[in-house]
């Protein structure tokens, strides 16, 4: 599963910029957000990896060290693939002496520039980094454009290191999101089962303490949440992750707190870790509804 879903993946990174190129005549590869995210070589990346990933979670396959070097290896194969194929179908309008995208045009092989020789894909690829200015614009606005091969070739850097960096943050992606269980040699599911309001927490709190401390188990969770209204726009709350498996009746409890900036932004109180475990039974209808 794994590499069936890698290699499709690895397909994907390499025809969609492609196929960008040929019909619009634009290079994903070169798109950057602030001058030095490389987002486009980060997106190329995540599509390279993220059927590997994918398929090592369907697989039920721990994630390790190794997959990671494997997709940095596909990430390297998906960008020379990309910037070989652009190369042979790189040809020259004779009329015009402008670059068209064609697979039985004038190849650009059959010419030379000054400086650079024959346009081999070595050349070729030297040439377009040194040779293309890049332009900076700031909210819709231009600010102008740098010509300087040192600085295109920074550029081009940042460019090949972002496809590995968006190769390795699918990875880190469902590493993160996925939590294996040791005992089961399995991936544990994980349910978003609430959101409460920052100033119902205390309240909630103690009344999950008494019911983690039940062990009649005669009160479950779900009760205890439908105590409390839903969370409106604009107010912090507390969000509740249920992380169970199945095979070995375990569960956790994971708790994250959002908070309102000063600009009305909801963003996460990372300094804030709440997790317990839980009796089984104790979820035991969010679980029946997951397996529904």
């Amino acid at each position: 599963m794994s590499i069936l879903l890698g290699l499709l993946s690895l397909i994907a990174s390499i025809a969609i910029p492609i196929l960008i190129m040929v019909f619009t005549n634009y290079e994903l590869i070169s798109l950057g957000i602030f001058f030095v995210i490389p987002a486009g070589a980060i997106a190329i990346g995540y599509v390279c990896g993220f059927g590997l990933f994918k398929g090592l979670i369907l697989s039920s396959k721990r994630i390790t060290a190794k997959h990671f070097v494997i997709v940095m290896l596909m990430a390297l194969i998906s960008f020379t693939s990309i910037k070989y194929i652009t190369y042979s179908l790189t040809c020259i309008n004779t009329e015009t002496g402008e670059i068209e995208y064609s697979m039985d045009g004038d190849h650009v092989s059959n010419y030379e520039v000054p400086g650079y020789g024959s346009m081999t894909f070595l050349n070729y690829s030297k040439l377009m980094i040194e040779s293309t200015p890049i332009s900076f614009s700031y909210k819709s606005r231009s600010m102008g454009e740098v010509d300087n091969p040192t600085v295109s070739w920074v550029f081009a850097i940042i460019n090949f290191i972002g496809v590995f960096i968006g190769a390795v943050a699918a990875g880190i992606g469902f590493k993160d999101k996925h939590q294996y269980c040791e005992s089961c040699n399995n991936y544990k599911k994980s349910k978003k089962i609430f959101k409460i309001l920052k100033t119902d927490g205390q309240s909630f709190f103690e009344e999950l303490e008494m019911l983690t401390n039940d062990v009649s188990d005669s009160t479950s969770l779900k009760q205890i949440v439908e105590k409390y209204g839903k969370v409106k726009l604009g107010n912090a709350f507390f969000e509740g992750t249920l992380i169970y498996c199945n095979n070995c009746r375990k569960s956790t409890l994971s708790v994250k707190l959002f908070e309102v900036s000063s600009t009305n932004k909801i963003h996460e109180n990372d300094e804030f870790e709440y997790n317990v475990n839980l009796n089984f039974n104790i979820a035991r209808e969010y679980i029946k509804e997951d397996v529904a």
